[in-house]
Protein backbone atom coordinates (compact mmCIF):
# COMPACT_ATOMS: atom_id res chain seq x y z
CA UNK A 1 0.00 0.00 0.00
CA UNK A 2 1.30 3.34 -0.98
CA UNK A 3 1.61 5.95 1.78
CA UNK A 4 0.65 9.29 0.86
CA UNK A 5 3.13 12.30 0.30
CA UNK A 6 3.00 14.54 2.76
CA UNK A 7 2.84 18.24 1.07
CA UNK A 8 3.51 20.97 3.11
CA UNK A 9 3.54 24.70 1.00
CA UNK A 10 6.33 26.73 3.17
CA UNK A 11 4.93 29.81 1.51
CA UNK A 12 0.82 30.55 1.71
CA UNK A 13 -0.64 33.92 2.58
CA UNK A 14 -3.71 35.23 4.58
CA UNK A 15 -5.08 38.10 6.30
CA UNK A 16 -8.84 39.91 6.30
CA UNK A 17 -10.62 42.74 5.45
CA UNK A 18 -10.53 44.98 8.81
CA UNK A 19 -13.68 44.14 10.39
CA UNK A 20 -12.11 40.56 11.38
CA UNK A 21 -9.60 42.56 13.50
CA UNK A 22 -12.48 44.00 15.45
CA UNK A 23 -12.30 41.72 18.56
CA UNK A 24 -8.51 41.57 18.79
CA UNK A 25 -7.30 45.09 18.39
CA UNK A 26 -7.26 47.34 21.41
CA UNK A 27 -10.22 49.92 21.60
CA UNK A 28 -8.55 53.19 21.57
CA UNK A 29 -7.32 52.03 17.51
CA UNK A 30 -11.04 50.91 16.42
CA UNK A 31 -11.60 54.26 14.91
CA UNK A 32 -8.54 53.92 13.01
CA UNK A 33 -9.44 50.59 12.35
CA UNK A 34 -12.88 51.26 10.97
CA UNK A 35 -10.85 53.57 8.66
CA UNK A 36 -9.21 51.45 7.33
CA UNK A 37 -12.12 49.96 5.55
CA UNK A 38 -11.54 53.01 2.86
CA UNK A 39 -7.87 51.61 2.29
CA UNK A 40 -9.25 48.30 1.84
CA UNK A 41 -11.71 49.02 -0.77
CA UNK A 42 -8.96 50.82 -2.75
CA UNK A 43 -6.52 47.96 -2.48
CA UNK A 44 -8.80 45.45 -3.73
CA UNK A 45 -10.52 47.59 -6.09
CA UNK A 46 -6.94 48.21 -7.36
CA UNK A 47 -5.49 44.77 -7.46
CA UNK A 48 -9.11 43.30 -9.66
CA UNK A 49 -8.33 46.45 -12.19
CA UNK A 50 -4.81 45.45 -12.44
CA UNK A 51 -5.45 41.60 -13.59
CA UNK A 52 -4.13 40.90 -9.98
CA UNK A 53 -6.78 38.05 -8.92
CA UNK A 54 -6.80 34.72 -9.97
CA UNK A 55 -11.40 35.80 -10.80
CA UNK A 56 -10.15 37.82 -13.57
CA UNK A 57 -9.02 35.39 -16.02
CA UNK A 58 -10.57 35.05 -19.29
CA UNK A 59 -13.65 32.44 -19.55
CA UNK A 60 -11.72 29.93 -22.27
CA UNK A 61 -8.31 30.15 -19.70
CA UNK A 62 -10.80 29.50 -16.41
CA UNK A 63 -11.96 26.01 -18.79
CA UNK A 64 -8.20 25.29 -18.48
CA UNK A 65 -6.89 26.32 -15.27
CA UNK A 66 -10.57 25.85 -13.37
CA UNK A 67 -11.35 22.33 -13.78
CA UNK A 68 -12.92 22.08 -10.37
CA UNK A 69 -14.64 25.80 -10.15
CA UNK A 70 -12.43 27.08 -7.41
CA UNK A 71 -11.71 30.34 -8.89
CA UNK A 72 -15.13 30.64 -10.14
CA UNK A 73 -16.73 29.62 -6.58
CA UNK A 74 -14.67 32.01 -5.07
CA UNK A 75 -11.74 29.93 -3.66
CA UNK A 76 -9.45 32.70 -3.28
CA UNK A 77 -11.39 34.21 0.02
CA UNK A 78 -10.12 31.41 1.77
CA UNK A 79 -7.23 33.71 2.62
CA UNK A 80 -9.75 34.50 5.71
CA UNK A 81 -12.06 32.02 5.37
CA UNK A 82 -10.58 29.13 7.26
CA UNK A 83 -13.38 26.83 6.68
CA UNK A 84 -12.76 27.14 2.97
CA UNK A 85 -9.34 27.48 2.92
CA UNK A 86 -9.30 23.83 4.49
CA UNK A 87 -11.38 22.85 1.98
CA UNK A 88 -8.96 24.07 -0.85
CA UNK A 89 -6.30 22.32 1.32
CA UNK A 90 -8.02 19.01 0.79
CA UNK A 91 -8.65 19.50 -2.71
CA UNK A 92 -4.75 20.54 -3.52
CA UNK A 93 -3.60 17.38 -1.69
CA UNK A 94 -1.70 19.59 0.70
CA UNK A 95 -1.62 18.31 4.43
CA UNK A 96 -0.38 21.81 6.16
CA UNK A 97 0.80 25.16 5.45
CA UNK A 98 3.03 27.94 6.42
CA UNK A 99 0.89 30.84 6.63
CA UNK A 100 2.45 34.60 5.89
CA UNK A 101 0.47 37.92 5.78
CA UNK A 102 -0.70 40.11 2.43
CA UNK A 103 -2.59 38.90 -0.57
CA UNK A 104 -4.37 40.58 -3.11
CA UNK A 105 -8.03 40.37 -1.82
CA UNK A 106 -8.15 42.21 1.18
CA UNK A 107 -5.61 44.92 2.73
CA UNK A 108 -3.55 44.33 6.05
CA UNK A 109 -4.50 46.27 9.30
CA UNK A 110 -1.94 49.21 9.03
CA UNK A 111 1.71 47.26 9.05
CA UNK A 112 2.32 45.73 5.51
CA UNK A 113 4.15 46.81 2.20
CA UNK A 114 0.55 46.57 0.67
CA UNK A 115 -0.64 49.61 3.19
CA UNK A 116 -0.33 53.10 2.90
CA UNK A 117 2.08 54.81 5.25
CA UNK A 118 1.03 54.54 9.05
CA UNK A 119 2.98 55.49 12.08
CA UNK A 120 5.24 52.32 14.00
CA UNK A 121 2.42 52.88 17.15
CA UNK A 122 -0.67 51.93 14.69
CA UNK A 123 1.44 49.56 12.91
CA UNK A 124 2.50 47.72 15.99
CA UNK A 125 -1.48 47.81 16.84
CA UNK A 126 -1.83 45.98 14.10
CA UNK A 127 0.33 43.37 14.31
CA UNK A 128 -0.30 42.42 17.75
CA UNK A 129 -3.68 42.12 16.62
CA UNK A 130 -3.17 40.35 13.37
CA UNK A 131 -1.23 37.86 15.71
CA UNK A 132 -4.28 37.23 17.77
CA UNK A 133 -6.59 36.64 15.39
CA UNK A 134 -4.61 34.43 13.50
CA UNK A 135 -3.26 32.50 16.65
CA UNK A 136 -6.77 31.54 16.85
CA UNK A 137 -7.20 30.03 13.13
CA UNK A 138 -3.71 27.60 14.05
CA UNK A 139 -5.66 26.55 16.74
CA UNK A 140 -8.62 25.82 15.06
CA UNK A 141 -7.25 24.18 12.25
CA UNK A 142 -5.57 21.23 14.53
CA UNK A 143 -1.76 20.81 13.50
CA UNK A 144 -2.39 22.02 9.82
CA UNK A 145 -1.73 26.08 10.15
CA UNK A 146 1.45 27.27 11.35
CA UNK A 147 1.62 30.88 11.39
CA UNK A 148 4.68 33.10 10.43
CA UNK A 149 4.79 36.32 12.76
CA UNK A 150 5.32 39.77 11.80
CA UNK A 151 8.68 41.23 12.96
CA UNK A 152 6.49 45.05 13.89
CA UNK A 153 8.58 48.21 13.44
CA UNK A 154 11.04 47.17 15.51
CA UNK A 155 11.91 49.94 16.78
CA UNK A 156 10.98 49.24 20.54
CA UNK A 157 13.27 46.38 20.56
CA UNK A 158 12.16 45.32 24.25
CA UNK A 159 8.09 45.19 22.86
CA UNK A 160 9.59 43.57 19.76
CA UNK A 161 10.72 40.41 22.12
CA UNK A 162 8.21 40.37 24.23
CA UNK A 163 5.92 39.73 21.22
CA UNK A 164 8.05 37.15 19.47
CA UNK A 165 7.77 35.26 22.87
CA UNK A 166 4.06 35.34 22.59
CA UNK A 167 3.76 34.04 19.21
CA UNK A 168 6.34 31.60 19.69
CA UNK A 169 3.92 30.22 22.00
CA UNK A 170 0.61 29.86 19.99
CA UNK A 171 1.21 28.32 17.04
CA UNK A 172 4.05 30.51 14.82
CA UNK A 173 6.76 29.02 13.90
CA UNK A 174 8.78 31.77 11.98
CA UNK A 175 9.43 35.41 11.71
CA UNK A 176 9.71 37.74 9.04
CA UNK A 177 12.86 39.85 9.29
CA UNK A 178 13.15 42.99 10.78
CA UNK A 179 12.59 46.06 8.12
CA UNK A 180 9.73 44.48 5.85
CA UNK A 181 8.70 47.89 5.84
CA UNK A 182 11.63 50.09 5.64
CA UNK A 183 12.16 52.60 8.28
CA UNK A 184 15.54 54.84 7.67
CA UNK A 185 16.14 54.03 11.81
CA UNK A 186 16.53 50.89 11.27
CA UNK A 187 20.31 49.58 10.56
CA UNK A 188 22.03 46.92 8.75
CA UNK A 189 21.41 43.38 9.92
CA UNK A 190 25.33 43.61 10.28
CA UNK A 191 24.73 45.97 13.58
CA UNK A 192 24.25 45.00 16.98
CA UNK A 193 20.96 46.46 17.61
CA UNK A 194 19.66 43.33 16.02
CA UNK A 195 21.17 41.05 19.13
CA UNK A 196 17.91 40.51 20.98
CA UNK A 197 16.13 39.71 17.88
CA UNK A 198 18.48 37.33 17.21
CA UNK A 199 18.76 36.11 20.62
CA UNK A 200 15.04 35.74 20.87
CA UNK A 201 14.33 33.98 17.62
CA UNK A 202 17.10 31.21 18.50
CA UNK A 203 15.80 30.53 22.26
CA UNK A 204 12.27 30.22 20.86
CA UNK A 205 13.15 28.34 17.16
CA UNK A 206 11.58 30.70 15.41
CA UNK A 207 12.59 31.09 11.62
CA UNK A 208 14.29 33.98 10.28
CA UNK A 209 12.28 34.60 6.99
CA UNK A 210 13.34 36.46 4.25
CA UNK A 211 10.50 36.71 1.90
CA UNK A 212 9.75 38.99 -1.77
CA UNK A 213 9.01 42.44 -1.10
CA UNK A 214 11.05 42.82 1.90
CA UNK A 215 12.37 46.40 2.38
CA UNK A 216 9.20 48.12 0.68
CA UNK A 217 7.90 51.35 1.51
CA UNK A 218 3.94 51.63 2.54
CA UNK A 219 2.20 53.09 -0.30
CA UNK A 220 4.78 52.02 -2.99
CA UNK A 221 2.46 48.91 -3.71
CA UNK A 222 -0.53 51.04 -4.76
CA UNK A 223 1.73 52.80 -7.65
CA UNK A 224 3.09 49.91 -8.88
CA UNK A 225 -0.32 48.13 -9.60
CA UNK A 226 -1.60 51.59 -10.77
CA UNK A 227 1.68 51.22 -13.39
CA UNK A 228 1.03 47.92 -13.94
CA UNK A 229 -2.68 48.79 -15.11
CA UNK A 230 -1.54 51.73 -17.13
CA UNK A 231 0.96 49.14 -19.30
CA UNK A 232 -1.56 46.38 -19.43
CA UNK A 233 -0.46 44.26 -22.99
CA UNK A 234 2.06 46.84 -23.34
CA UNK A 235 6.06 46.01 -22.86
CA UNK A 236 6.99 47.57 -19.16
CA UNK A 237 10.28 49.05 -18.91
CA UNK A 238 12.09 47.11 -16.23
CA UNK A 239 14.06 50.22 -15.50
CA UNK A 240 10.66 52.06 -14.69
CA UNK A 241 9.53 49.34 -12.38
CA UNK A 242 12.69 49.48 -10.35
CA UNK A 243 13.11 53.27 -9.95
CA UNK A 244 9.23 53.08 -9.11
CA UNK A 245 9.91 50.47 -6.01
CA UNK A 246 13.01 52.47 -5.03
CA UNK A 247 12.97 55.50 -3.61
CA UNK A 248 16.73 55.89 -2.78
CA UNK A 249 19.45 55.98 -4.86
CA UNK A 250 21.46 53.43 -2.14
CA UNK A 251 18.10 51.28 -1.68
CA UNK A 252 18.61 47.58 -2.69
CA UNK A 253 16.77 46.26 -5.38
CA UNK A 254 14.37 44.86 -3.53
CA UNK A 255 12.37 42.40 -5.75
CA UNK A 256 15.95 40.48 -6.30
CA UNK A 257 19.24 41.41 -4.81
CA UNK A 258 17.84 42.90 -1.49
CA UNK A 259 16.80 39.57 0.01
CA UNK A 260 19.50 37.56 -0.96
CA UNK A 261 21.70 40.28 0.52
CA UNK A 262 20.41 39.59 4.19
CA UNK A 263 22.49 35.98 3.79
CA UNK A 264 25.95 37.55 3.81
CA UNK A 265 24.80 40.41 5.63
CA UNK A 266 23.64 38.00 8.45
CA UNK A 267 27.05 35.63 7.89
CA UNK A 268 28.75 38.96 8.02
CA UNK A 269 27.75 39.74 11.67
CA UNK A 270 28.42 36.89 13.04
CA UNK A 271 24.97 36.00 13.96
CA UNK A 272 24.97 32.30 12.51
CA UNK A 273 28.27 31.73 14.58
CA UNK A 274 26.71 33.31 17.87
CA UNK A 275 23.33 31.17 17.26
CA UNK A 276 24.32 28.23 15.35
CA UNK A 277 20.64 26.92 15.82
CA UNK A 278 19.34 29.67 14.13
CA UNK A 279 17.75 28.90 10.61
CA UNK A 280 16.98 31.70 8.20
CA UNK A 281 14.57 31.33 5.11
CA UNK A 282 14.27 32.54 1.90
CA UNK A 283 10.68 32.47 0.82
CA UNK A 284 9.54 33.47 -2.43
CA UNK A 285 12.56 35.13 -3.87
CA UNK A 286 13.56 32.19 -6.50
CA UNK A 287 15.96 29.31 -6.07
CA UNK A 288 17.97 29.57 -9.43
CA UNK A 289 20.08 32.54 -8.78
CA UNK A 290 21.93 30.31 -5.34
CA UNK A 291 23.89 27.93 -6.18
CA UNK A 292 25.76 30.21 -8.80
CA UNK A 293 25.67 33.28 -5.53
CA UNK A 294 27.27 31.01 -3.07
CA UNK A 295 30.07 29.85 -5.64
CA UNK A 296 30.99 33.66 -6.23
CA UNK A 297 30.87 34.85 -2.54
CA UNK A 298 32.60 32.08 -1.66
CA UNK A 299 35.32 32.98 -4.33
CA UNK A 300 35.51 36.48 -3.26
CA UNK A 301 36.13 36.12 0.35
CA UNK A 302 38.73 33.26 -0.89
CA UNK A 303 40.54 36.28 -2.92
CA UNK A 304 40.13 38.69 0.20
CA UNK A 305 40.91 36.58 3.05
CA UNK A 306 37.69 35.57 4.48
CA UNK A 307 36.70 37.70 7.50
CA UNK A 308 34.05 34.82 8.88
CA UNK A 309 34.73 31.92 10.92
CA UNK A 310 33.46 29.45 7.73
CA UNK A 311 32.63 29.90 3.92
CA UNK A 312 29.28 31.13 3.07
CA UNK A 313 28.41 28.05 1.25
CA UNK A 314 28.90 26.49 4.54
CA UNK A 315 26.69 28.91 6.63
CA UNK A 316 24.07 28.10 3.67
CA UNK A 317 24.23 24.68 4.74
CA UNK A 318 23.98 24.17 8.12
CA UNK A 319 21.81 27.41 8.66
CA UNK A 320 19.65 28.44 5.78
CA UNK A 321 17.05 27.12 3.74
CA UNK A 322 15.16 28.27 -0.26
CA UNK A 323 11.40 28.15 -0.90
CA UNK A 324 10.64 29.58 -4.12
CA UNK A 325 7.27 29.28 -4.14
CA UNK A 326 5.35 27.53 -7.53
CA UNK A 327 8.82 26.65 -8.11
CA UNK A 328 9.89 26.66 -11.39
CA UNK A 329 11.27 23.59 -14.30
CA UNK A 330 14.59 24.47 -14.33
CA UNK A 331 14.88 25.20 -10.33
CA UNK A 332 13.73 21.27 -9.81
CA UNK A 333 16.30 20.28 -12.28
CA UNK A 334 18.56 21.91 -10.22
CA UNK A 335 17.42 20.52 -6.79
CA UNK A 336 21.02 18.81 -6.17
CA UNK A 337 23.06 22.02 -6.61
CA UNK A 338 20.84 24.08 -4.77
CA UNK A 339 20.89 21.67 -2.02
CA UNK A 340 17.32 18.51 -1.77
CA UNK A 341 17.67 18.65 1.99
CA UNK A 342 17.39 22.86 1.51
CA UNK A 343 14.86 23.01 -1.37
CA UNK A 344 10.94 23.76 0.25
CA UNK A 345 7.73 23.85 -1.63
CA UNK A 346 5.54 26.46 -1.98
CA UNK A 347 2.02 27.03 -3.45
CA UNK A 348 1.64 30.99 -2.24
CA UNK A 349 -2.09 30.62 -2.40
CA UNK A 350 -4.27 32.52 -2.48
CA UNK A 351 -2.30 34.27 -4.82
CA UNK A 352 -2.58 34.14 -9.02
CA UNK A 353 0.91 33.31 -9.38
CA UNK A 354 0.84 30.24 -7.44
CA UNK A 355 0.48 26.66 -8.26
CA UNK A 356 -3.31 26.81 -6.61
CA UNK A 357 -5.56 25.20 -7.98
CA UNK A 358 -3.34 23.32 -10.22
CA UNK A 359 -1.12 22.00 -7.46
CA UNK A 360 -1.16 18.21 -8.67
CA UNK A 361 -0.76 18.86 -12.40
CA UNK A 362 2.14 21.46 -11.77
CA UNK A 363 3.98 19.21 -9.41
CA UNK A 364 3.22 15.97 -12.12
CA UNK A 365 5.46 18.40 -14.73
CA UNK A 366 7.98 19.77 -12.38
CA UNK A 367 8.79 17.08 -10.77
CA UNK A 368 8.73 14.03 -13.75
CA UNK A 369 11.77 12.32 -13.27
CA UNK A 370 12.51 13.11 -9.84
CA UNK A 371 12.92 9.96 -7.41
CA UNK A 372 10.30 9.64 -4.84
CA UNK A 373 12.50 10.25 -2.01
CA UNK A 374 13.61 13.35 -3.06
CA UNK A 375 9.70 14.39 -4.10
CA UNK A 376 9.26 13.62 -0.30
CA UNK A 377 12.14 15.57 1.22
CA UNK A 378 10.85 18.70 -1.27
CA UNK A 379 7.03 18.71 -1.12
CA UNK A 380 7.11 18.38 2.61
CA UNK A 381 10.00 16.36 4.49
CA UNK A 382 11.68 19.81 4.80
CA UNK A 383 9.61 21.62 6.00
CA UNK A 384 8.37 19.20 9.23
CA UNK A 385 12.29 19.69 9.82
CA UNK A 386 13.05 22.69 9.02
CA UNK A 387 10.50 24.23 10.82
CA UNK A 388 9.76 21.62 13.79
CA UNK A 389 6.20 20.74 12.44
CA UNK A 390 4.41 18.51 13.87
CA UNK A 391 4.72 15.29 11.97
CA UNK A 392 1.99 13.01 13.20
CA UNK A 393 -0.60 15.61 12.21
CA UNK A 394 0.35 16.23 9.29
CA UNK A 395 0.92 12.39 8.28
CA UNK A 396 -2.81 12.17 9.68
CA UNK A 397 -4.18 14.66 7.11
CA UNK A 398 -2.03 13.07 4.66
CA UNK A 399 -3.31 9.86 5.36
CA UNK A 400 -6.60 11.12 4.52
CA UNK A 401 -6.49 13.93 1.80
CA UNK A 402 -2.96 13.57 -0.13
CA UNK A 403 -1.68 12.06 -2.54
CA UNK A 404 -0.32 8.80 -3.19
CA UNK A 405 3.13 8.88 -4.67
CA UNK A 406 1.77 7.14 -8.26
CA UNK A 407 -0.59 9.93 -8.82
CA UNK A 408 2.21 12.65 -8.58
CA UNK A 409 5.57 11.01 -9.74
CA UNK A 410 6.60 9.30 -12.96
CA UNK A 411 4.56 9.75 -16.26
CA UNK A 412 1.83 12.19 -16.34
CA UNK A 413 0.74 14.06 -19.41
CA UNK A 414 -0.19 17.59 -18.31
CA UNK A 415 -2.53 19.65 -20.96
CA UNK A 416 0.51 21.75 -22.87
CA UNK A 417 -1.93 24.83 -22.00
CA UNK A 418 -1.81 24.75 -18.65
CA UNK A 419 1.94 24.63 -18.67
CA UNK A 420 1.87 27.52 -20.92
CA UNK A 421 -0.78 29.07 -18.12
CA UNK A 422 1.93 28.22 -15.31
CA UNK A 423 4.63 30.18 -17.35
CA UNK A 424 2.27 33.46 -17.96
CA UNK A 425 1.74 33.45 -14.31
CA UNK A 426 4.98 32.44 -12.69
CA UNK A 427 7.53 32.44 -15.41
CA UNK A 428 7.59 28.13 -15.20
CA UNK A 429 9.31 27.64 -17.85
CA UNK A 430 12.18 30.60 -18.08
CA UNK A 431 15.47 28.78 -17.52
CA UNK A 432 17.86 29.37 -14.78
CA UNK A 433 19.16 33.27 -14.06
CA UNK A 434 22.32 34.50 -15.00
CA UNK A 435 23.66 36.40 -12.01
CA UNK A 436 24.94 40.07 -11.75
CA UNK A 437 28.09 39.60 -9.97
CA UNK A 438 28.77 43.02 -10.56
CA UNK A 439 26.01 44.18 -8.74
CA UNK A 440 26.53 41.01 -5.84
CA UNK A 441 30.20 42.92 -5.60
CA UNK A 442 29.12 46.45 -5.37
CA UNK A 443 26.37 45.17 -2.40
CA UNK A 444 29.26 43.49 -0.63
CA UNK A 445 31.84 46.01 -0.64
CA UNK A 446 29.27 48.12 1.10
CA UNK A 447 28.77 45.66 3.68
CA UNK A 448 32.24 44.93 4.32
CA UNK A 449 32.78 48.88 5.18
CA UNK A 450 30.37 48.35 7.93
CA UNK A 451 32.97 45.35 8.96
CA UNK A 452 32.25 42.31 10.60
CA UNK A 453 30.92 41.78 14.13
Amino acid sequence: MEEPIIIVSADDHTGGPPEIYRDYIESKYLGALDALTAENDEWVGITTSAGGTAKGHPSEVLEVIDERNAIRTDGELGAWDMARRLRELDAEGVAGELLLSGHQCSTLPFFGTVNHPHSPELRAAGTRAYHRWLADCITASHGRLFGVAEPGPCLDMDETVKELRWVAHHGFVGVLAPGMVFDEALPSFQNPYYEPFWTACAETRLVVTMHAGWGGVQGQFQKFLEFSKQHMGAEIDQEAVRKLLDTRDDSPIRLTLGPRRSLWQLMLGGVFDRHPELRLMLTEVRADWLPATLAHLDRRFDELGSPMRRRPSEYFASNCGIAPSSPHRAEVEMRHEIGVERFLFGVDYPHPEGTWPNTYDWIRDAFAGVPEHEARQILGENAIAFYGLDRAALVAAARRIGPKPSELLGRHDVDPRKIEHFHKRSGYSRPAEEIDTDAIDRALEQDLALGVK
